[in-house]
């Protein structure tokens, strides 16, 4: 495999950290939306429209989120069955999981990872 120079136990760190990161991504998205309504309820009817608002402004964003986080879990899908490919000295099989991985992101599919049985 002359075109490849992976190595595996650095794409095994940095997935670690990218799994840590999205994990505390979505805890601090889901507590802000927790936090936003609570906020509605509990400001007085001068204040109230702050919370709404804001809390309008990220719903009119989860689509982008949802877009963020499909990026992250095919890339770190792809990232991880690319380097199984590698270790097995299949090509042709890291090849497919980046090409697979570039799909997923944009369109959220992952499909293919849960068919080749990648964690």
């Amino acid at each position: 495999m002359s075109g490849w120079s992976i190595d595996p136990s650095g794409v095994q760190s940095v997935l670690a950290s990218v799994v840590t990161a999205a994990s505390e991504l979505r805890t601090a998205l889901d507590s802000a939306s927790t936090s936003f309504a609570e906020l509605a309820t509990g400001a007085g009817p001068n204040m109230a429209d702050v919370p709404a608002a804001i809390q309008a402004l990220m719903e009119s964003e989860q689509g982008r989120l949802t877009a963020i986080g499909n990026r992250i879990t095919a890339g770190s899908l792809g990232a991880s069955t690319a380097t199984i490919g590698y270790i097995q000295g299949d090509e042709e099989m890291a090849a497919t999981a980046q090409t697979a991985a570039g799909h997923a992101a944009s369109s959220g599919d992952l499909s293919f990872f849960n068919a080749a049985g990648t964690p």
